[in-house]
């Protein structure tokens, strides 16, 4: 375990939860606060951080696990939490309409069919390509051979983006964050490496006030517009924090403890957001307060939901032996 990538891990998902506090307080009274907009809106980049960290820690993982290990870890890890925590934010989308098409985009993580779909869970957009990543580590696994495989049909896709969506999101430019990852996993230290957490950082924020951060919402990003440019403006810069970071010692803290809850407050966050914009629309206050409300409120939460729900959870799960782990 790279114990200072935890912490980064912490950090990127409360980067999200920031930027989506940031516009519950633009919602509600008008205003940004004291940080710009063209600040805040680097709280998206802590999406590809933590493609880029995905990337790193299944190829210093996976060597040495089964197939079946690697993706039973995987599974018990990801999708179990995450179709519970689904069920309300499904139930409220069924009031709406609850096609066939979002029950395979929720269930499944697969959102293109003959159309692009995203979950339910608003967050869980991320997930579709977490979950893309593993497969495919899952078959390199099964034999190294399928990799040549794996790249063609990714360059096959990405050539052929127009015919539809499941080429839009199979050739989709953020999986390129992932191959980011596993390029660090094996990159030799560097005598001054940590200097690249500093410029990632100076690059990624200032992408706002020079006018190139990327704009859109969740079916953007699934379908991959702007994608070459995303991966230009974050993904690079990700990667950069991402190997100055791995060349900080850590030990595990606190700090590695919400490192290891990161995963609950990203899916959980938009709950209590969501409940404070109703409050903040009603009785408006200070902007900057709303954004320091928010951002704390979701971190009580998903440190609640992290200790009484998704540890006993993990441990029931952990005790499931399924496929032996060594290769």
């Amino acid at each position: 375990m790279i114990w200072s990538l935890q912490i980064l891990r912490f950090v990127a998902a409360l980067m999200v939860v920031y930027v989506h506090a940031a516009q519950t307080a633009m919602a509600a009274t008008g205003s940004n606060g004291l940080l710009p907009h063209d600040f805040q809106v680097a709280g998206r980049a802590g999406v590809d951080i933590f493609f880029v960290i995905s990337g790193v820690i299944i190829a210093k993982t996976a060597p040495g696990l089964t197939w079946q290990a690697f993706a039973w870890r995987r599974f018990r890890r990801i999708v179990p939490l995450y179709l519970l925590l689904s069920i309300p934010y499904a139930i409220i989308a069924s009031k709406a309409g609850f096609g066939w098409r979002d029950a395979v985009a929720t269930v499944f993580l697969w959102p293109a069919t003959d159309q692009m779909t995203a979950p339910a869970l608003p967050s869980a957009w991320t997930l579709c390509f977490e979950m893309l990543f593993y497969a495919a580590a899952t078959i390199v696994l099964i034999d190294r051979r399928l990799l040549l495989g794996i790249l063609g049909i990714f360059g096959f896709a990405m050539a052929y983006r127009s015919a539809g969506p499941v080429f839009q999101f199979l050739g989709n430019p953020l999986i390129i964050e992932f191959a980011f990852g596993v390029a660090l996993a094996y990159a030799p230290k560097l005598p001054r490496g940590v200097w690249c957490l500093t410029i990632g950082i100076i690059a990624m924020t200032g992408a706002g006030f020079v006018g190139i951060a990327p704009k859109g919402g969740t079916m953007e990003f699934l379908e991959g517009v702007g994608g070459f440019q995303r991966v230009l403006v974050y993904g690079v810069p990700a990667a950069l924090i991402v190997f100055g970071t791995m060349h900080i010692e850590a030990n595990p803290s606190a700090w590695t403890i919400l490192g290891d809850a990161s995963y609950m407050l990203y899916l959980v966050h938009t709950l209590p957001i969501s409940l404070l914009l109703v409050v903040w629309m009603s009785y408006p206050i200070n902007p900057d307060l709303i954004i320091a409300i928010g951002v704390g409120t979701s971190v009580l939460f998903a440190w609640r939901m992290y200790v009484r729900f998704e540890l006993p959870l993990r441990w029931w799960l952990g005790r499931v032996r399924v496929f032996p782990a060594a290769a």
